[in-house]
């Protein structure tokens, strides 16, 4: 897919502010300078600063310049969901959570308390209570990010958000595909981590949930088997 001018400046700056080339509270080159530097117009410059400070990212000063933005600790990481909902690969993205869900879980095990088991156990039940042309996803989500929450690692925490909402607003048809056929196997699943949680078992709430994950893996695999190859080889070789 081709960039716009305007999404070119945007990853241009999202990109000095990653990197750390840009800090909180200094100030982005000016707009005659971006566009000199990208080869692009005034226009297409204030386009892609607009996108930036809509989501938090910037701060544009009457007369006075483009200043990156002091983040607030709850927020920090969700100004870089736009990037990653253009860019995300779905296997990609599982590996990943593969790996979190599994220090998530441990951490929940331990610290997990008397009203938080409750609300994950109320979770559970409603999972069982699902016929098979319900909706799992809300409640996959819900059990998952509390799962996160009761870690009592907030960065942990911020991270999983951000997961769910790439896999919400632009992965859900490949979610919905993978586990569409695999509700009963799905619900046993969380039965077992939670089952695992309540127990204070951190190795098996542990080998639970990577083993699930790496059931869905699995199913996505078969799934997308051919198309998916067919699409990675041609993104590498556009790439190259």
């Amino acid at each position: 897919m081709t960039k716009t001018k305007s999404q070119k400046v945007y990853d241009y700056i999202e990109g000095l502010v990653i990197s750390g080339e840009k800090k909180p509270g200094e100030r982005l080159p000016s707009e005659a300078k971006l566009g000199e530097i990208l080869n692009v117009s005034r226009v297409s410059v204030r386009a892609g600063i607009e996108k930036l400070s809509a989501i938090g990212l910037v701060t544009k000063r009457k007369g006075g310049g483009t200043y990156v933005n002091q983040p607030k600790n709850e927020n920090y990481l969700s100004v870089f969901t736009p990037t990653l909902l253009h860019n995300t690969d779905y296997l990609e993205l599982m590996e990943v959570r593969r790996a979190l869900d599994a220090l998530s879980v441990q951490l929940c095990a331990q610290h997990v308390i008397a009203g938080e088991k409750k609300r994950l156990g109320r979770i559970i039940t409603r999972m069982e209570e699902l016929e098979e042309e319900d909706d799992f996803f809300e409640l996959d989500k819900k059990f998952h990010l509390l799962v996160s929450k009761y870690s009592r690692n907030r960065f942990l925490h911020n991270v999983h958000i951000i997961i769910w909402d790439v896999l919400q607003k632009t992965l859900r048809p490949k979610y919905a595909i993978v586990t569409k056929d695999s509700l009963a196997e799905n619900i046993a699943h969380h039965k077992r981590i939670y089952d695992a949680i309540i127990h204070r078992d951190v190795d098996l709430a542990r080998i639970y949930t990577v083993h699930h994950l790496e059931k869905v893996i699995d199913n996505f695999k078969c799934v997308y088997n051919e198309a998916y190859r067919a699409e990675k080889d041609k993104a590498q070789k556009k790439g190259t």
